[in-house]
């Protein structure tokens, strides 16, 4: 099997393996069967993925053409290591929390298996395309499958936040889907490596309607940026995440969290370096205002939140406004989102797991409801107190190591953008919100002097607790081995591989 034939193998796998789970349900068949076939999905997404890193790390771009047909008007997977690098991050997270599906009471059947399977599928889909229409499908299929895990917990409270979630996101889809056609019909094409090229002044071959496109393509993804949005959770497009993150399986809010905010800066990333080389000043601004924004209504939200649960989701939102930022920053930024990508991917779950499991013990996650809830264990007690660390921004936590980078590159912007400064304080002051919120959290759940008896702990839960808790610490540790290992290099090859990446587009136009 050709290397470039796994790009599109892994997430059209699990879309199968998806289908399949569904067909061995009316099919009646035995269920450790389909634990079998979805756990050899995950084990092979992960085996694949380190696969295809292990072909790109040296800075090989891998291409394949769906059907044969060239690029510019058939679907095409484009691999680098910027994109293998999160993908490995993903289908190994998606593996990981897969034993903890049981340890809580919410019933997984196997079209819970089946919606599980489509959610990973989504957000490889959305790292792997080269073509912006597949990526619209692919986001597409993220969130039907988001909506369904969500709607899973069968509550009141999940059915509205998924109803909140369809509206908000289909309005994003909609526009999204609008800056498609649009670039379309402006380009001739939707590959992204094509529209780099158009905007390089490269003839293709293929034309839109508008002889010169590149003034109408800034213009147009600025809509593609509008549209990702809501999956990003920046303010004022926030609002759907803290009800359906807060009422959804905890497995299920871990990976949303760690894994669904960061496809979509990666899809933000990859459209405009690759195409554009850069953010537009509009965009950029946009992106600094916005996330401005949204660490102010993150952290007000953590403040007057009294729901556990809820509270880290607000923690999600407050964090999206941070990497929003860096963004704006530019090409320094970029390394920067890229840590943040992977925090979140260890701290998110770390206190969703722990809020979950306080929300089932009781029954509810409202903070009135949880005096000493965690007073019997010391290791969730650890657990909760490392993960409120890292949101904060306490050394040596992982968060910390990200925020310290953000802040340098803010203060070292200060003096030829002084309105950095604002946005310097206005960071500082989130950290500040986090920690009067998790103070309020580890009172009433720790130091409360109601014990609470008959406590029954999962030594899986447990496992994860301390593993999650320990990669907080030492990732946080390690920053400096982890940057010149892992994020510099897949950063850089984002931001001085768009050359080699359309070199590779337009030479499968010319072997198709």
């Amino acid at each position: 099997m050709g290397m470039e034939v796994l790009t599109a193998l892994t997430p059209y796998l699990l879309a199968a393996g998806a289908f399949v789970i569904v067909l061995l349900k009316v099919l009646r068949s035995p269920k450790f069967l389909t634990q079998a076939v979805t756990v050899a999905l995950l084990v092979g997404s992960v085996f694949m993925t380190l696969v295809i890193y292990s072909e790109t790390a040296d800075g090989k771009v891998v291409i394949y053409t769906v059907g044969g047909f060239p690029p510019s008007i058939g679907i095409s997977y484009v691999v680098d290591a910027f994109s293998s690098t999160l993908a490995i991050l993903v289908s190994m997270l998606f593996l990981a929390l897969y034993s903890l599906l049981n340890v809580f009471k919410t019933k997984v059947d196997e079209y819970f298996l089946a919606l599980y399977l489509g959610l990973e599928s989504g957000l490889l889909g959305i790292i792997f395309t080269g073509d912006l229409f597949n990526m619209f499908v692919m986001i597409e299929v993220t969130l039907v499958s988001s909506y369904g895990l969500i709607a899973m917990s069968k509550t009141k409270r999940a059915y509205t936040a998924v109803f909140r979630y369809v509206m908000t996101a289909g309005v994003g889809g909609l526009i999204f889907f609008t800056g498609v056609v649009l670039t379309y019909f402006a380009a001739g094409t939707l590959n992204i490596g094509y529209l780099a090229a158009v905007i390089d002044g490269v003839n293709t071959g293929y034309s839109g309607y508008l002889a010169s496109p590149s003034a109408a393509l800034a213009v147009l993804f600025t809509l593609l940026f509008w549209g990702l949005m809501v999956d990003e959770a920046l303010a004022p497009l926030h609002f759907w995440l803290p009800g359906a993150y807060s009422s959804a399986h905890p497995v299920i809010s871990s990976l949303l969290a760690g894994a669904s905010e960061g496809a979509a800066y990666y899809a933000l990333m990859r459209v405009f370096y690759t195409v554009l080389n850069g953010f537009p000043d509009i965009v950029a601004n946009a992106l600094r205002a916005l996330g401005v924004l949204t660490i102010i209504v993150g952290g007000i939200g953590m403040m007057y939140s009294r729901r556990f649960s809820e509270i880290i989701s607000y923690s999600v939102i407050l964090d999206s406004g941070y990497i929003a930022v860096a963004l704006s920053l530019g090409p320094a930024g970029v390394q920067v989102t890229f840590f943040y990508i992977i925090a979140h991917m260890v701290v998110k779950p770390l206190l969703f797991l722990i809020a979950g499991w306080a929300r089932e013990e009781v029954g509810s996650d409202r903070l009135d409801d949880l005096q000493g809830v965690l007073r019997e264990s010391k290791i969730l007690q650890a657990g909760l107190l490392t993960g409120a660390s890292a949101v904060i921004g306490i050394p040596p936590t992982v968060l910390f190591a990200a925020k310290l980078q953000l802040y340098i590159e803010l203060l070292s912007t200060a003096l030829a953008n002084p309105l950095n400064t604002l946005v310097l304080a206005t960071a500082l002051a989130g950290s500040g919100l986090s920690l009067a919120s998790f103070i309020k959290v580890i009172v009433t759940t720790i130091l409360s002097p109601k014990p609470r008896e008959g406590v029954r702990l999962s030594r899986v839960l447990e496992a994860y607790v301390i593993a999650l808790a320990g990669l907080t610490i030492a990732l946080g540790i390690f920053y400096t081995i982890i940057q010149e290992q892992l994020t510099a290099p897949a950063s850089n090859i984002l931001l001085n591989g768009r050359g080699l990446y359309i070199n590779e587009v337009l030479q499968a136009l010319f072997r198709g």
